[in-house]
């Protein structure tokens, strides 16, 4: 599965001119990279003046667009910062496919924002929508596994695996490892950012049994972070065409519906 991360919460155009911030540019690129191969649409949504926004009313905006024209998954970022609990959860009443949860809180000892995460997932259970849980160190696989403990999130669950900028490809090679064999049984994992070293250790994920994320949220460069990447459908294709070398098949969005749903339902009779 080929994920795709358009906008990010604090790209600009001046990053890279190609970066889509209105819902009509957000909707027409998702629409681009569904035709190039992506599955999957990380979304955040923008005011007009490039600030980042949890409204339902610009969120049904892009999905609306999206969903008009092509019928990629829909994943909803519920981690920007400076946004309360219920305004990072409004948009859920859209019932997305999936959302992405912010882990931060559990790389601290702050009892009560932990707790307002577990309130989120326990919400976005409620609605039925399945969440991917962003890991970037051990703090947050473990708070997220806490949370599968817990019951706020129900097993096999969804994790992003985020690479940042590791210093050699080795060195991140060994962190995605790490990472993905601490995975419950049955996860679903998605490989994203990893700097310059970025599309062989996508190659590794996909060789893994993974999945991955490409978009100008990890980067607005091309994968060898030498050039600007000309638009994220650029990107969503050029991951394609590794996959194909590579012997594996693309997911179509609605085989990833049909993962993403078959876990549910995996957890439900557990």
């Amino acid at each position: 599965m080929i994920m795709v991360a358009p906008t990010g919460a604090r790209g600009t155009k001046r990053d890279n001119s190609a970066l889509p911030i209105s819902p009509q540019e957000i909707a027409d690129e998702v629409v681009r990279c569904a035709a190039a191969g992506a599955s999957i649409a990380h979304l955040h949504a923008r005011n007009p003046d490039g600030s980042p926004t949890q409204s339902i009313a610009v969120y049904g905006e892009i999905a609306d667009r999206i969903r008009d024209r092509c019928d990629i998954v829909l994943q909803i970022s519920l981690g920007t910062i400076g946004f309360t609990v219920e305004q990072a959860l409004e948009p859920v009443a859209l019932k997305p496919e999936m959302v992405s949860l912010p882990l931060d809180a559990f790389r601290t000892t702050d009892a009560e924002a932990q707790e307002s995460v577990r309130k989120m997932a326990l919400h976005v259970r409620e609605q039925g929508v399945r969440p991917e849980l962003s890991v970037y160190d051990e703090h947050l696989l473990n708070g997220a596994l806490g949370l599968i403990r817990g019951g706020a999130i129900d097993a096999p669950a969804s994790f992003g695996l985020i690479l940042r900028d590791p210093p050699s490809m080795k060195d991140g090679m060994t962190r995605m490892i790490e990472l993905a064999d601490a995975l419950p049984p049955g996860a679903l994992w998605w490989v994203a950012r990893g700097g310059r070293y970025g599309l062989g250790l996508r190659a590794l994920a996909v060789e893994l049994g993974g999945h991955v994320r490409v978009g100008f949220e990890d980067s607005v460069l091309d994968f060898d972070n030498a050039r600007p990447a000309p638009s994220n459908a650029y990107l969503v294709e050029r991951m394609a065409n590794l996959c194909a070398a590579l012997g594996r098949q693309v997911a179509t969005s609605a085989e990833a519906r049909a993962a993403v749903q078959g876990s549910i339902a995996a957890a439900a009779h557990q």
